[in-house]
């Protein structure tokens, strides 16, 4: 038994005639009736009684066609669920990123779960080493770090570039404007964020003060910004984070200014070249770099028109 005779069949309960039934077929009506004869003499039963004018199903011939529907259904919806996988329409996607990023993630997942509401995702955090030890492990579709890159063997699309901040803690009277000069941070307590990485934000900023005569007191580092900002908060010292960073508190809860000079840090999409990318990452690494683009160009409108 194959599932043609099982659509056969239901199509001819359907169609109460196997003429019209040929008809929706698009099939002679002659090979139409042998296969339905074929179909009883394999199950030693009649299926049809062919006393009037219309076929009717007999008891068995009910239970035959509820039960032949069910497996039809069942086809069907496989057949569309693992079309849909390869369309990147439904299943899961998983997604790495560095915590000073995340404030990146909502307004591109918005997008894509108006268009893709039956992909789910699967977030995982940590420094941007980690980030590239997940995509190397095959643990995730796609990740998002900051630059450089250290495995040889990552497609990168460029995100965006943005300053280094000095974020003050309550009370502290450091800041007073949209800038401070590096050279006016030798005095207090700092605390840099630092990944494991060779070269970052961590080394960037302490040779700029040391080119600036000056040995910065670091007294903490931390590849989660999230814990930096919390030990702003308790007057611990004068953080060192990327200014996407300030995002993730409400707006106006931290005092923070631009260092001079400027230092700046790259961020990226990044992806396994040695692994086939999922219709749904394709899709969701578009919508993701497509997003950036028009809410930092709109952030550019608003603060020129300002």
């Amino acid at each position: 038994m194959d599932i043609k005779k099982l659509l056969y069949f239901v199509t001819i309960v359907e169609e109460g005639q196997i003429t019209r039934a040929a008809q929706r077929l698009h099939m002679a009506q002659p090979p139409l009736s042998l296969q339905l004869k074929a179909l009883e003499r394999e199950l030693g039963v009649q299926l049809l009684d062919r006393s009037n004018t219309r076929v009717e199903p007999t008891q068995a011939g009910w239970t035959f066609y509820h039960r032949a529907k069910e497996i039809l259904n069942s086809v069907e919806g496989m057949v569309t669920e693992i079309k849909e996988l390869g369309q990147g329409i439904r299943g899961q996607l998983s997604i790495g990123t560095v915590m000073s990023c995340v404030s990146y993630l909502p307004r591109p997942i918005r997008q894509f779960q108006a268009l893709y509401p039956q992909v789910t995702f699967r977030l995982w955090e940590g420094d941007s080493p980690y980030v590239e030890q997940l995509l190397r492990d095959h643990q995730i579709d796609l990740g998002i770090t900051r630059l450089p890159v250290e495995s040889p063997d990552m497609g990168m699309i460029r995100l965006h570039t943005e300053p280094l901040v000095a974020v003050q803690p309550p009370g502290w009277q450091v800041l007073h404007g949209d800038q401070i000069r590096i050279e006016e941070l030798k005095d207090f307590e700092l605390m840099v964020l630092h990944g494991q990485g060779s070269r970052g934000l961590f080394s960037m900023f302490h040779e700029t003060c040391q080119s600036y005569g000056f040995h910065p007191k670091i007294i903490c580092e931390s590849p989660d910004v999230a814990t930096l900002l919390t030990l702003v908060d308790s007057a611990i010292g004068i953080a060192i984070v990327p200014k996407l960073a300030v995002q993730l508190r409400p707006e106006g809860t931290l005092v923070y200014a631009e260092i001079v000079p400027q230092m700046s840090s790259d961020t990226a999409i990044i992806w396994s070249e040695g692994r086939r990318l999922s219709q749904a990452a394709e899709h969701f690494r578009t919508i993701l770099v497509d997003s950036l683009s028009s809410q930092f160009i709109e952030g550019s409108s608003d603060a020129n028109g300002l």
